[in-house]
């Protein structure tokens, strides 16, 4: 017998059409517990088990071979574009959605039902597919063509990778971004109040993102030399086909950032930092031994060791540059360094050693960065201080 008389003879669909309020309220729940945005008041309860109805109904017309409409996908598009709930929500709801869907049909199943399963699940699939897409082009079109204020919908969609390149340009038109400006994406708490730029801010997960356009780059420096908060910043660029790319650019130039670090930290400016942010677990690896030498210290007595020797990077190995700094005797800033070098073998009159010593304490101040605890034992045991 085939696949396609055991389908046909399948209670499934008749059966699920019965149960489809039960589906809706599963669904309707998964979505609510997997995704913060459909948790809030963007979008309430009731507002989305009508939607969630509309859309299972569909998709049990897919399943039992029946014309189906597109149409609660559009409406889901529209409604979560006006309510500045972000795309990547609006696809993982479906996601989700087709999930629970299938696992309904999975459990409902029985021996009979078995072998019409290839062919619902191409079913499922297909139609979960076929409504991500439509309400993703009209979520699209609603932000783009709307009047949604530049700091929600508009710049969540301008930084969306699959924004087609005739709404980009319009949606920059309709934010104020002249067709030659210069912008640059920043993550980060940052309020920007500056004389000659546009910006625009969203939310997305909890970060702030913020995109800032000028003129001119003269203009743009300016403005941003006025950021104290410690945030990333992207590369400048003036085509808006590269912002998505840009928001990747500041994420990970925030990731570079000192714990303790104010202003912004810019992508790209701190290569060494830029290496191990790309791989910190590798990095804390590769230099366990010489990490493993600062966490056995008393926390004072370690951050005094580390500003000590970051400071004779900056200035260039001049003791008594660092002493002015940092406004100690020359002999001290001497005293710890070569209490650095005991501590972990190396030599800073050594390149090669003062090379992996820089990566090592910057290894440190990301792992921090991180939110990762560092480890701390008992003070070492001659009981010395750094100074």
């Amino acid at each position: 017998m085939s696949q396609d008389t055991h389908f046909e003879k399948s209670r499934l669909p008749r059966d699920l059409h019965a149960d489809s309020t039960a589906i809706t309220e599963l669904v309707t729940a998964r979505i609510e517990h997997d995704d913060i945005d459909y948790g809030t008041a963007a979008l309430g309860h009731d507002e989305l088990i009508a939607l969630v109805a509309d859309c299972c109904a569909a998709w049990l017309d897919a399943l039992a071979e029946v014309p189906y409409s597109l149409e609660p996908a559009r409406r889901a598009g529209r409604l979560k574009a006006e309510r500045g709930i972000p795309l990547e929500s609006l696809l993982h709801a479906f996601r989700v959605a087709g999930l629970v869907f299938w696992e309904i049909i999975v459990e409902s199943a029985d021996g009979h039902d078995r072998a019409a399963l290839p062919r619902l699940s191409t079913l499922v699939w297909a139609t979960v597919d076929a409504y991500s897409v439509a309400a993703a082009d009209t979520y699209r079109r609603v932000v783009a063509g709307g009047t949604t204020p530049p700091g929600q919908g508009m710049l969540r969609a301008l930084l969306d990778p699959g924004l087609p390149p005739g709404q980009r340009a319009e949606l920059g038109r309709r934010m104020g971004l002249s067709p030659r400006a210069v912008a640059v994406v920043l993550v980060g708490d940052v309020h920007l109040d500056a004389a000659g730029v546009v910006t625009a801010s969203t939310v997305l997960g909890d970060e702030l993102i913020t995109l800032v356009a000028a003129g001119a780059p003269a203009t743009l420096e300016r403005a941003l030399r006025t950021v104290r908060a410690r945030a990333g910043a992207s590369r400048p660029f003036t085509d808006l086909a590269a912002a998505p790319t840009a928001l990747d650019q500041a994420r990970f130039a925030l990731r570079c950032a000192g714990p303790t670090e104010t202003g912004l930290h810019s992508y790209g400016s701190a290569p060494e930092r830029a290496l191990i942010a790309a791989n910190p677990e590798l990095a804390s690896d590769v230099f366990g031994d010489l990490l493993a030498a600062f966490d056995r210290l008393d926390p004072e007595d370690c951050g005094l060791l580390i500003d000590t020797a970051m400071a004779w990077y900056a200035l260039g190995g001049s003791s008594t540059a660092v002493g002015k700094r940092l406004h100690l005797h020359r002999n001290t800033v001497r005293h710890r360094l070569e209490r650095i070098e005991r501590l972990t073998g190396k030599a800073f009159a050594s390149p090669a050693d003062a090379a992996l010593l820089y990566l090592a304490l910057h290894t440190r101040l990301l792992r921090a960065a991180d939110g990762r605890s560092v480890p701390v034992s008992a003070p070492p045991r001659d009981g010395s201080r750094a100074d």
